[in-house]
């Protein structure tokens, strides 16, 4: 947890793929708080010309599509079968992810809100735990984890466990975390847990 003077109080979201984060995020959301989403700012990087020079410098052009645009698909099948190109990546894309999401808190800040959520899959391994007031990690048993992505991303054993190994695992996130967010049952188990944090916040934040 982080003291920082600002008026605005900053949630890092994070958890593991497949453990329901982007469903998380997007109840906070619908509740009205701010997301300030890791992925998408990505997405967005991905047209920049800067970006785009950066990336095709480092991976080659093979990676680009017929409309010179950057498949992320090509460039995450060489990056999770690749540790140190995964590195390389994310020392190009990190620093820059930072930036534009802090331009982001920025905006909200001017625009009077006073809580805002850093939606970030790697908040831990990019380094960005110390920029939050707290730290909130989704968190499932490993063998859920392991289920859902088979299932929702139409993978096998060993692609999944490749996905898995490229973050930190859930029980190490588990153990940085201000608030554990346990999603391994039914999803109305898993709203409850959010109301009662959302309501702490509020009282504390005397909103």
């Amino acid at each position: 947890m982080n003291s920082r003077c600002h008026t605005m109080w900053v949630i890092g979201l994070t958890g593991g793929i497949g453990s329901g984060k982007s469903t998380v995020s997007r109840w906070l959301s619908q509740q009205g708080v701010p997301i300030i989403d890791a992925d998408r700012t990505v997405h967005g990087l991905y047209h920049e010309p800067e970006t785009m020079a950066a990336i095709t410098a480092a991976f080659g052009q093979d990676i680009l599509t017929d409309t010179e645009e950057i498949d992320r698909k090509a460039l995450g099948r060489i990056v999770f079968a690749d540790d140190q190109a995964r590195k390389q990546l994310e020392k190009i894309l990190h620093p820059r992810v930072r930036v534009a999401m802090e331009k982001q808190q920025k905006a909200l800040e001017q625009a009077g809100e006073r809580i805002c959520v850093w939606d970030v899959p790697l908040l831990f391994e990019a380094g960005y735990g110390s920029q939050m007031d707290e730290l909130w990690v989704v968190w499932v048993p490993l063998d859920i984890q392991k289920q859902r992505v088979m299932e929702r991303d139409a993978l096998n054993a060993e692609e999944v466990a490749l996905r898995i190994q490229a973050q930190y695992s859930l029980g190490e996130k588990r153990n940085k975390a201000d608030v554990v967010i346990d999603n391994s049952g039914k999803w109305e188990e898993t709203v409850v847990q959010l109301r009662k944090e959302m309501e702490r916040i509020n009282r504390e934040q005397g909103l």
